[in-house]
């Protein structure tokens, strides 16, 4: 029977990986209020080119989130998250430097090539069990929630005292101090669990995209975080015409993600208990859908901004949470970090063109176009997951061999029998690492090729 909740490891790895993260996004989310304010005292800067210094971050993390899942999976994760987060401190070191606009563009360049979300998820994979996963991930998401919700109140404020440059120095000295946490607080992961076996770029390119799967969770976070930044493209100025002044909205979106964790929460709970998880991840999407229908009724009220803002968080924190487990879910250690590089690079894809094209249709296409748009996304995102069809339930498991040379034959024979989702041989310990659907596997065939450590 397993555990309902996490181990001393699990709550370990979770509180340490969310305080990376966290304290990483904290930093990043403090200039979103400010740095067009106050990058306009900067050498040749233009509304284009400040907005190419807030893009641009997104876009070096799309092109480097592959490469470096890539690389986790041959080196490891945590050399990766050493390298991108010493890449962060470099980039903000640039930006705190600069008198230009270009300096500052360059600095959120480097900033976004520390790009280390594919190899911490991943990481934090490593780490959890197949069916706390869900926690792990809310853990992280939530923590990059609630840097965001701190930051909408504290990014002004720091901003009147520090400036522009003085935020890009105490940046970097938030991403030293989550390297810190990185080396010295985040567990290593146990030798069994991660073993070392070389595979080919296109043996892992092959495994992760073979059914498609991976595809359709990367529509579904690009459609996410498409919707989140163009809900604070075009939210703000609604909150102020109906009467709420800019210093209020960040005290309506702090009221509003605790609402939403404690719609989301439920909902999650109840995906890990009955199996419902693809379901859930749909109605998530209807959330998002109806929060979205009900802006263009363009009521005014404080009551009605709390109904809207809670149901579209709720649904985003609940995706935000389920998509990264689920794709952990899908595919063991060898192939997790090629599989959340995918991952991520649509996530910030979806972030950057998010802003980037909402941008440019909002004149043409309205504040209603624009809804309506992201409107056909959901619908789009929520039946694509149909694809995926019934999750499995994973275990890992070991096929122990009496003669270490058949690991190979082994691990063939394995991967034909139903309910073995993946087998990795080792011929130097005579043992095969498998992922099984605890569903469907046929245990009596597999004990035919070896003893079972469950």
């Amino acid at each position: 029977m397993k555990s309902s909740s996490l181990t001393t490891l699990e709550k370990k790895s979770a509180i340490s990986l969310a305080s990376i993260f966290a304290l990483r996004m904290f930093g990043l989310f403090m200039l979103l209020p400010v740095i067009r304010i106050l990058g306009e005292g900067l050498e040749g800067a233009t509304l284009p080119l400040l907005g190419l210094a807030i893009g641009i971050y997104g876009l070096s993390q799309a092109i480097l989130q592959l490469p470096l899942g890539l690389l986790s999976d041959k080196i490891g994760r945590k050399p990766v998250i050493y390298a991108g987060l010493l890449v962060f401190i470099v980039g903000s070191l640039v930006a705190a430097n600069s008198e230009s606009v270009w300096g500052l563009i360059i600095g959120r360049a480097l900033q976004g090539a520390g790009a280390i979300a594919s190899a911490v998820m991943a990481l934090a994979a490593d780490l959890s069990r197949p069916h706390q996963r869900s926690k792990v991930m809310a853990m992280i998401g939530g923590s990059i929630g609630l840097a965001f919700a701190l930051s909408l109140v504290l990014g002004p404020l720091l901003s009147n005292w520090l400036n522009l440059q003085g935020l890009f120095y105490l940046i970097a000295v938030l991403a030293f101090l989550a390297l810190l946490v990185a080396a010295f607080v985040v567990p290593a992961v146990p030798a069994i669990d991660v073993p070392k076996i070389n595979l080919s770029f296109a043996e892992r390119w092959r495994y992760v995209t073979a059914k498609g799967r991976i595809f359709v969770l990367a529509l579904a976070v690009f459609v996410i975080h498409w919707a989140l930044v163009a809900i604070f493209l075009v939210v703000p100025d609604k909150l102020i015409a109906s009467g709420f002044e800019l210093s209020q909205h960040s005290w309506i979106y702090l009221v509003v993600l605790a609402l939403s964790i404690a719609i989301m929460l439920p909902m999650m709970i109840n995906a890990e208990r009955k199996g419902w998880h693809r379901q859930v991840m749909q109605a998530a999407f209807l959330l998002l859908a109806l929060s979205l229908l009900t802006l263009l009724t363009n009521w005014q009220s404080l009551w009605f901004w709390l109904l809207v803002l809670t149901l579209f968080f709720a649904g985003f924190n609940l995706l935000e949470a389920k998509l990264p487990s689920t794709v952990s879910n899908l595919f063991g250690a060898q192939y997790r970090g090629t599989a959340l590089g995918i991952f991520s690079t649509s996530q910030f894809l979806g972030a950057f063109l998010g802003g980037s094209v909402t941008g440019y249709l909002l004149p043409s296409l309205g504040f209603n176009g624009v809804v309506l748009l992201n409107i056909g996304l959901m619908v789009v995102a929520g039946l694509a997951l149909g694809w995926l069809g019934k999750l499995p339930e994973v275990k890992r498991w070991v096929l122990e061999l009496d003669e270490a040379d058949t690991a190979k034959a082994v691990q063939e024979s394995a991967l034909k029998l139903a309910g073995v989702i993946e087998a990795i041989a080792d011929d130097h310990k005579g043992k095969v690492y498998l992922r099984v659907d605890d569903s469907t596997i046929e245990r009596e065939e597999l004990e035919k090729l070896g003893r079972i450590q469950a």
